[in-house]
């Protein structure tokens, strides 16, 4: 069944010194789209990883990560002699500067400079960790979105059932609707044409009249409604061909409508029920 393009979800783990966050929002796209914030070594080292990890894994969306980690111990990320040097370095350039800091912005200064200055790898171990915490929110993620894509599929294939049945009962009518039709052109050319009205006159009145069937647009509609009916069974993104499939049967029943004034009641009610399916298709991976 076709996953939905929204979702969240998120996962915590705990490691000797560190506690690891991945947050993840999927929302609709026409495309694939990523955006990575959190912790500053992440983005610079992972990136393209964890971009590549959600690629391999889902076709269409918009994905917001933030992934943080909080250390448990600080001496595993800051080593407190650099720490000392890069502070008091600070507290000569602000004392020559005649500047006062407290010295929680003294701090914050010296941390800054040595994260601006730590261009090394990630230790593996937490890399394979960062790795392993994102995969298990992807695998969430997957989950909340085929949830949520059976619901829509619920929802379509209810609506696609009021369609049908409306089809069926134009298709069942539309004979009897014709000849009504066929009537009021020939009375109304009798009525033109007067003593001059003539078989010709007949033939061509036959004709127009015969340009209101509408068994091309009813047959259309039934291919079209079989064909999404097949789409819904499909565990695979269907969404675009969905989309299509929309504006197709969109066409069929302006053209049915505008050919048929008689079935407009029907018309109107397939058209708003085709909309509320489009909206939803929109949501569809």
């Amino acid at each position: 069944m076709p996953y939905s393009m929204t979702g969240f979800s998120t996962v915590k783990n705990s490691f000797k010194d560190y506690e690891i966050t991945v947050n993840v929002k999927s929302l609709n796209s026409k495309g694939f789209e990523l955006s990575l914030k959190g912790d500053k070594n992440i983005s610079i080292f992972l990136d393209l990883e964890i971009r590549k990890l959600f690629q391999e894994n889902f076709e269409r969306g918009t994905f917001q990560v933030v992934i943080n980690i909080v250390y448990q111990n600080l001496s595993s990320v800051l080593d407190p002699e650099k720490l000392k040097q890069i502070v008091s370095q600070v507290k000569n350039i602000t004392e020559s500067a005649q500047l006062k800091l407290t010295d929680d912005k003294i701090y914050d200064i010296a941390f800054y400079q040595i994260n601006s200055n730590n261009s090394e790898e990630l230790p593996a171990e937490l890399r394979e960790n960062v790795i392993n915490t994102v995969k298990e929110a992807i695998s969430l993620l997957k989950l909340e979105r085929k949830r949520e894509g059976e619901n829509l599929i619920l929802d379509i294939e209810n609506r696609l059932k009021l369609i049908e049945e409306m089809v069926l009962k134009i298709e069942s009518e539309k004979e009897e609707i014709l000849e009504k039709a066929k009537e009021r052109i020939y009375k109304r050319v009798q009525q033109l044409l007067g003593e001059n009205y003539s078989e010709r006159a007949f033939i061509e009145a036959t004709l127009l009249a015969d340009k209101l069937d509408i068994t091309e647009e009813v047959v259309r509609l039934k291919t079209h409604i079989e064909r999404f009916k097949n789409l819904v069974k499909l565990d695979e993104p269907v969404g675009r061909k969905m989309d299509f499939l929309c504006q197709e049967m969109h066409r069929e029943i302006n053209t049915l409508g505008n050919k048929m004034p008689d079935f407009s009641s029907y018309t109107v009610e397939m058209k708003t029920q085709l909309e509320k399916i489009r909206q939803q298709v929109q949501n569809i991976e």
